[in-house]
């Protein structure tokens, strides 16, 4: 079941929670702040579809990059007395780095323009409908590299990469209807002009980080507490 010895201590749900909103909220000032500066000079100029996908790659792969670094170094120190820690950082950036490219790729493919004014305003339909499919494929990125890591503990955790996944999408999900809507719509604290920015994205980063955690925490904890049981049995068996 276990590959090699494990130490550590169980996973503190609160203290996850809290290093992933700050974490999440840092690197949405950040990177929303990189995402809108860089994106700015080619509002309403760039049209052709090729040129949406290579802007949309480079900023929105920066701007996810930034989350990765920030995601994984804080994911890292709370787990660092286990031994998975070790290239979970790495794991992490790089996860977050492809995820980033392929979004913007997607973002360029289906018109980028009609949200970010870059690249054409819309897409035939049959392109939209592959490139959801594609986005759910390429949002399994940050989990998979995960996995990579933690399988070197565990025997299988298959369904990690779509738990992240299922995280990723509930906790940008409601961070988008909490600030979009609700601080756009509803409350008019921003205008729908300010998206994307290091003020709104910072924000957004809040209310993700915090039902990202709580989604993957607890399956995260349970790993770790098994695999410390586990390494207690075998420290218990008498040497022959």
């Amino acid at each position: 079941m276990v590959a090699g010895s494990t130490s550590g201590r169980r996973l503190p749900l609160g203290r996850w929670v809290l290093a992933n909103v700050l974490a999440f909220t840092a690197a949405g000032a950040l990177g929303g702040a990189s995402l809108r500066s860089l994106q700015q000079p080619y509002y309403t100029v760039v049209k052709s579809t090729g040129q949406a996908v290579l802007v949309e790659a480079w900023t929105v792969g920066l701007a996810l990059t930034i989350f990765g670094v920030f995601v994984g170094a804080a994911q890292w120190w709370m787990i660092r007395r286990q031994n998975a820690a070790t290239w979970w950082l790495p794991a992490t950036v790089l996860g977050w780095v492809l995820f980033g490219v392929g979004i913007g790729v997607l973002s360029g493919v289906t018109g980028g323009g009609s949200v970010s004014t870059i690249g054409p305003a819309s897409v035939p339909r049959a392109v939209f409908i592959v490139a959801i499919a594609a986005g759910v494929l390429v949002g399994l990125l940050p989990g998979t590299f995960q996995w990579l890591v933690l399988r070197r503990h565990v025997e299988s955790a298959p369904w990690w990469p779509g738990l992240t996944l299922l995280g990723l999408a509930t906790g940008f999900g409601a961070g988008f209807v909490v600030v979009r809507f609700g601080l756009v719509d509803v409350v008019p604290v921003f205008r729908d002009t300010d998206f994307p920015s290091g003020k709104v994205l910072a924000l957004v980063g809040a209310v993700s980080g915090a039902v990202y955690a709580v989604v993957i925490g607890p399956a995260l904890g349970r790993i770790f507490t098994r695999l410390q049981a586990e390494g207690r049995q075998r420290a218990d068996i008498p040497m022959s």
